[in-house]
């Protein structure tokens, strides 16, 4: 259950590079082993502020932090590569998580873990609210230190929204990164890379008005 929270967080949070088994060779995959000297912990990421293009960079790192600022938010992520992969994620502030997926689902509140494997919720002891944050606070540090070429891809409208695409590399990863002109905020991302001659792509899309109500599930004995 575990790789289903880092596969989900991983996506939605570091800019789009996921560091799931479906996606692979990316700059994080690539990483030297835990533990030596080129992999201590990133610094810490400055606050940024939209910009509405004027700084890419800058722009593609709000719209990352923005996710933890909103009240609430939706997300699905997808594979072209394999039609089977759908991860659905749903975050109500401050520190409220549901990720589904094929193998099961899991809910966290706060310090709280509720696992459904199988037809049946049980709470679980693991402190995956903890795991999360690492998560998010390692994905985002990662990601701006991997980041290269970041520019300008051009303006389309999705979901009905204007939006400006940006263009950028995570190690072998092309990434796309559509953000709502008027919020700054991400409405769909893109990874594609090849991989033995098979070109493999990830998306993620995002909902900001789904409204958003996560409660702890009734656990019967």
């Amino acid at each position: 259950m575990k790789r289903i929270l880092i596969l989900a967080v991983s996506a939605v949070f570091a800019f789009g590079c996921s560091r799931s088994e479906e996606v692979k060779n990316t700059a994080t995959v690539n990483a030297p082993p835990a533990n030596t000297a080129t992999n201590a912990a990133p610094p810490p990421v400055k606050e940024e502020v939209y910009t509405a293009g004027a700084n890419p960079r800058a722009d593609l790192i709000s719209a990352t932090q923005k996710l933890q600022k909103v009240p609430f938010w939706s997300a699905v992520v997808t594979s072209a590569s394999d039609l089977e992969l759908k991860i659905e994620m749903e975050y109500a502030a401050p520190d409220r998580y549901r990720i589904k997926k094929a193998e099961g689902e899991v809910i966290v509140i706060g310090g709280d873990t509720y696992s459904n494997e199988g037809g049946k919720w049980e709470k679980i002891d693991s402190d995956i609210g903890a795991l999360i944050k690492e998560q998010i606070s390692t994905g985002i540090a990662e990601g701006v230190q991997s980041m290269k070429d970041v520019q300008i891809a051009g303006k389309e409208k999705f979901a009905g929204k204007d939006a400006t695409v940006y263009a950028h590399k995570i190690g072998d990863a092309q990434i796309k990164v559509w953000i709502a002109t008027d919020t700054g905020l991400q409405l769909k991302n893109e990874v594609e890379l090849s991989a033995a001659g098979e070109v493999q792509k990830q998306t993620t899309v995002y909902d900001y008005e789904k409204p958003v109500k996560i409660e702890a599930p009734k656990i019967t004995q």
